[in-house]
């Protein structure tokens, strides 16, 4: 799987990426996974055609222990199989990245 992570993290900035992933209410029915949203305007063609059966698309976010790991591979909601689902290509990966520091650096997150 390609991720991209952050790790050593102190508990104390575990738990503020907790806190504010639960009040987005990206929690994934998981401890500790969350779903990142995929701006529509990033979907590739395939996804933007299969949006109402397969959208909306996200990312998971698992924050562990002393660490945040994001997976760049696109999944659909609504199906867990279809030619749609695949890796972020290099704009998504990049901006979902930003996302995730730039979140980081809001909560005062040391990384």
């Amino acid at each position: 799987m390609r991720t991209y992570a952050i790790d050593q993290l102190e508990e104390a900035d575990i738990a503020a990426v907790n806190a504010r992933l639960l009040n987005m209410e990206l929690q994934a029915g998981l401890e500790g996974i969350y779903w990142l949203p995929v701006p529509k305007a990033m979907l590739t063609g395939d996804q933007l055609a299969h949006y109402e059966h397969c959208g909306p698309y996200c990312l998971a976010l698992e924050v562990g222990s002393n660490a945040v790991h994001m997976e760049l591979l696109v999944r659909g909601m609504g199906r867990i199989t279809c030619k749609c689902v695949s890796f972020a290509h290099e704009d998504l990966r990049n901006h979902m990245i930003r996302y995730l520091e730039d979140m980081l650096r809001e909560l005062g997150v040391s990384f």
